[in-house]
């Protein structure tokens, strides 16, 4: 009967050990210092583009929060085009180990995500890049303030010649998912 005990009191134990870690890990943790970083993205925007090579313009709105326990951030951006309706949702994240952002965009007209990497260049504007085998485009977030910011799409060429393509900025209207 003791051995009976022992047995059940150890597999007591056991279980919860592994439900307190279970709670502990779900916790709100601090979020590492590239994470922190992003918080300027957080919250509802309004946006207006301009394509640099047409002439075209639009407005578009977008939706910005933390998901999956504060480890990526979740976009969610719309907004009408000449072909209809497109949505586009990214998510984004910092690799500890290849010390850099990811973003991957999905969208309603595309079947393959869209990734693109980079780091930050100054404290204001955070590059990214995307790489192809046909062209090499820069990604720049530029922080106007804590209200506003401008995403900026530069097409490098073969010859390495910058073309500005599109300029896009956004305004702050809710700060709902801001850290609280």
């Amino acid at each position: 009967m003791k051995n009976y005990f022992t047995k059940a009191f150890v597999i007591f134990c056991l279980f919860f050990i592994e439900q307190f870690m279970f709670f502990t890990s779900t916790q709100a943790q601090e979020l590492p210092e590239q994470h922190k970083k992003l918080e300027f993205l957080l919250g509802e925007w309004e946006s207006s583009s301009i394509d640099h090579t047409t002439g075209k313009k639009s407005m578009g709105h977008s939706s910005i929060q933390w998901i999956l326990q504060k480890k990526w951030l979740q976009w969610k951006f719309t907004t009408q085009t000449e072909h209809g309706p497109l949505d586009v949702l990214t998510l984004i994240n910092y690799y500890t180990e290849k010390a850099h952002y990811a973003f991957y965009s999905y969208n309603s007209f595309d079947n393959e995500p869209l990734p693109h990497f980079g780091n930050w260049l100054d404290s204001n504007t955070l590059r990214l890049k995307i790489i192809s085998e046909e062209e090499e485009i820069w990604i720049d977030f530029r922080i106007k303030d804590k209200d506003n910011f401008e995403q900026i799409h530069t097409e490098i060429s073969t010859s390495g010649k910058k073309i500005k393509k599109g300029t896009t900025h956004y305004i702050k209207i809710h700060t709902a998912y801001d850290k609280k």
